[in-house]
């Protein structure tokens, strides 16, 4: 596939997904929901989670929710009921809140659930190299979606699944789904 169709083909699905939008709102009756504010990820550790979502990553902690937190806006009980979390923010998208909770991550081979996040088509194989230069393994680029569409998988340290994807890249990459089980590892100590 060419450069410029490969371009073309991601600013198409750009603007797609801005008409759907778009229509959705002009056309929903009644009540609406606006988008995505947040999701949760269960992280054994959160100064291990915050390593790695801040340091390799280039999130930015937005707040530190502890027991001392809970008990100043008057939520004490909820500190031993899971409510302990970090909210991490990334300039295009809703807030991760990470939680201090050993259990609920995907299964290692199962390919859903898991979290996407965008990234512009130059940025892929940096990204690449950023994660394997920390020991994170990838797999990808690879292509799921319409001609153009990148995907880098990897997992965090605790086992949930991620993926960078982006719209009107360029090279030519292999078609089709990552292969789970080469994406375990085990995170550096911090």
């Amino acid at each position: 596939m060419g450069f410029f169709q490969a371009k073309g083909i991601g600013l198409g699905m750009t603007a797609f997904n801005a008409w759907a939008r778009t229509l959705h709102w002009l056309g929903a009756t009644g009540p609406r929901i606006h988008g995505v504010d947040h999701v949760t990820l269960p992280c054994a550790n959160l100064r291990v989670a915050e390593d790695f979502y801040v340091g390799l990553l280039g999130g930015r902690v937005l707040m530190r929710v502890d027991a001392a937190f809970l008990r100043k806006v008057g939520r004490p009980e909820d500190a031993d009921k899971g409510a302990i979390h970090t909210s991490v923010v990334f300039s295009g998208g809703p807030r991760v809140d990470l939680f201090a909770q050993p259990e609920g991550q995907p299964l290692p081979l199962a390919g859903h659930p898991h979290h996407a996040f965008a990234i512009a088509p130059g940025q892929m194989l940096r990204w690449k190299k950023r994660l394997n230069d920390a020991g994170v393994p990838t797999y990808g680029p690879t292509r799921l979606g319409p001609p153009g569409q990148a995907s880098l998988y990897f997992n965090d340290p605790f086992g949930n699944h991620l993926e960078l994807v982006t719209h009107g890249y360029v090279p030519a990459i292999p078609i089709g789904a990552p292969d789970m089980a080469s994406l375990a590892y085990k995170w550096r100590a911090s």
